[in-house]
């Protein structure tokens, strides 16, 4: 698969030039940390290049290999593909794993096994601890943090955690997975938020372990809060034939749009919602670990691009390591 390389002008942070920081909560002042931005919201990076890139770039900051020791941060859709975490139970497969339906790979992440694809948002945080704070529950929690705060300013959607837990929830549904590695207290893997994902695939699995909660997306999660808000003004006795009518051909709609990504599982998502959450999740990164995020040059895209390419299109890749911390999803 080849990967595009589109001149973005501006920052995470900044568009026009200017702070883009929603609420003010921090400023875009020189005292935040710098850290390198790969973006790459709009495109399919096939899920062993983008991990590729992950422990490259971790290994560079544990040996000193490089002169250029900012953070990193990977944004990035992935083709559909399963991943299974370090300690991950093959029981929460329910296909044949030498046969699976889309490119199954066993990574050295915390957590159980998930799904992803286009229409969802995979960042990847490559943070060296020790100039932040070295621990991975914390790590873990500000992650969680960076969810809550764009689904709320983006959508207006209250995330939700749940004790004993690792992720987001919206109304029960699960949002966003979070699963994460540390080398020497340098992070890697992340987060994937579902913005506008297709979740049959998840069928196929028990997402992260979790067999009694269900997953859902920003997408339907909006659907659902309309369709709720239009059942409250019915129950109030405020709405009329015109109202229920648009309600049932909104629900219709979104069905058809299900439908539809589910069908073409291997497109980018172009959802106005990718646009919107790039920005929001970006913007609360930088909030939250108090980074400046510095677009990577049009030379570092194109030696990125270059560096490597997707070796596996289906079957089973199995590389675990067993070296470093492991963080649980």
């Amino acid at each position: 698969m080849t990967l595009s390389l589109n001149t973005r002008a501006n920052g995470a942070g900044v568009r026009d030039g200017k702070c883009l920081t929603r609420r003010h909560r921090v400023s875009c002042a020189a005292t935040q940390q710098p850290a390198l931005l790969y973006d790459f919201h709009d495109q399919l990076v096939p899920y062993d290049q983008a991990w590729a890139w992950q422990k490259q770039r971790v290994a560079e900051l544990c040996t000193a290999a490089t002169a250029d020791r900012r953070d990193t941060v990977f944004l990035l859709q992935h083709p559909p593909v399963y991943t299974l975490g370090a300690g991950s139970s093959e029981a929460h497969v329910k296909f044949d794993l030498q046969q699976p339906p889309h490119p199954l790979y066993r990574t050295e992440r915390g957590g159980e096994v998930t799904y992803h694809g286009p229409g969802q948002l995979v960042m990847y945080p490559i943070l060296d601890l020790t100039r932040h704070q070295q621990d991975l529950h914390w790590y873990l929690r500000g992650l969680e943090e960076v969810v809550v705060r764009a689904l709320t300013d983006t959508s207006g959607l209250q995330g939700q955690r749940i004790e004993g837990l690792t992720g987001v929830w919206v109304d029960g549904h699960k949002l966003a997975a979070i699963g994460v590695r540390a080398r020497k207290w340098v992070t890697y893997h992340g987060l994937a938020l579902n913005v506008a994902t297709a979740l049959g695939p998840f069928s196929h699995i028990t997402p992260c372990g979790i067999a009694d909660r269900p997953v859902g997306s920003v997408k339907t999660a909006l659907a659902r809060a309309a369709a709720a808000a239009a059942a409250d003004s019915e129950a109030d006795g405020s709405s009329n034939s015109s109202s229920i009518q648009g309600t049932q051909q909104q629900q219709q709609l979104q069905q058809q749009q299900q439908q539809q990504q589910e069908e073409d599982l291997h497109a980018v998502s172009s959802d106005p919602l990718i646009v919107e959450y790039r920005y929001a999740l970006l913007e609360a990164l930088e909030e939250v670990f108090g980074l400046q995020l510095q677009p990577a040059s049009q030379q570092q895209m194109q030696q990125l691009l270059n560096s490597g390419s997707s070796s596996s299109s289906s079957g089973v890749n199995s590389v675990l390591s067993r070296t470093g911390a492991v963080a649980v999803a």
